[in-house]
């Protein structure tokens, strides 16, 4: 039997096990992480999706999706409804409701005023019984965390630091880092929940004229509106291929998430220095856990440097 033929007779077991049937069974784009299968009856679509190997997993991303997808749809935000969550025959499981019609397009300017406005609202979920998956190590107390979190990467920058030896930036720019990592606290930054992947590629048009958003398993705790901001604002800076974002796109995003708050020189001051921090806490990152992506992230981080604000 081929590849996505067992996918989907894994799928359709599965989802029998589940109470949903399948007329027919379509095997989707997935992620390193997922199978993604839409089946379907007369009188259902769904889309499954079960871990590609739970042994690998270090906390089930379909726990923080599932709670994301409801904590979302209580404050506005139209996301899938989860119909099911279960482990079935050692296979983590998550079943949604599936959304029909394509991706938004990276030149619908409305598009990205909802994201902007999604990111904004993201502000307003209640963290209190949010799964330990979508916090740092550092804790649920998100104010303690975020301090930790610019603590632990100020006391990295030293002269015996890693990442001066990988080369992710030279001798003369550690002070500078320093300040700029130490700096970070002149912003009182509420901390809460952010979607971790706010692109059209996320975003399906719905009947309506609005939008449903999709896939939560990158959601995590940090700065809100700021940290799904800075990600958008670096695939922007760096040209990214998969998630496009023009200069007018931006405008959007900016446009969407209001005008309350710094003024727009001071956003952009903000967040080129938090993706300063971003791009050098996750080389750190990298060193433990993914030490085959070092040399991209160091790239990114000469690339961060070389446009500022150090």
């Amino acid at each position: 039997m081929d590849p996505a033929a067992t996918v989907a007779a894994t799928a359709r077991a599965l989802g029998a096990e589940l109470g949903f049937g399948a007329d027919s069974v379509e095997v989707l784009v997935g992620g390193n992480q997922n199978h993604v299968v839409r089946l379907r009856t007369a009188v259902s679509d769904v889309v499954l999706r079960y871990a590609r190997d739970t042994d690998r997993l270090t906390m089930d991303p379909f726990d923080v999706e599932q709670w994301c997808s409801r904590a979302a749809a209580a404050v506005g935000i139209p996301t899938p409804a989860t119909l099911a969550r279960a482990e079935v025959g050692g296979h983590s499981v998550i079943v949604q409701e599936f959304v029909p019609g394509a991706p938004a397009d990276a030149d619908d300017r409305r598009a990205w005023e909802a994201i902007g406005g999604v990111a904004a609202a993201l502000a307003d979920i209640d963290l209190a019984d949010a799964p330990e998956g979508l916090f740092s190590r550092f804790g649920r107390d998100l104010d303690a965390a975020w301090e930790a979190h610019l603590d632990y990467n100020l006391a990295a920058l030293t002269p015996g630091d890693q990442l001066l030896e990988l080369g992710a930036y030279t001798p003369d720019q550690r002070e500078p880092l320093r300040r700029l990592v130490a700096g970070l606290r002149r912003h009182r930054l509420q901390q809460g929940l952010g979607h971790g992947d706010l692109s059209t590629r996320n975003l399906i048009a719905d009947p309506a004229g609005g939008y449903v958003v999709l896939d939560w398993g990158s959601a995590a705790v940090g700065p809100t509106p700021w940290t799904d901001l800075e990600l958008i604002r670096r695939w922007h800076a760096i040209d990214d291929p998969v998630s496009v974002v023009s200069a007018d796109a931006w405008r959007a995003v900016l446009t969407g998430v209001g005008s309350a708050g710094p003024s727009a020189s001071e956003v952009e001051t903000l967040l080129a220095e938090l993706q300063v921090l971003h791009v050098l806490d996750v080389i750190r990152w990298a060193i433990d856990q993914k030490p085959e992506r070092i040399p991209e992230f160091v790239r990114q981080a000469r690339a961060a440097l070389a446009r500022g604000p150090v």
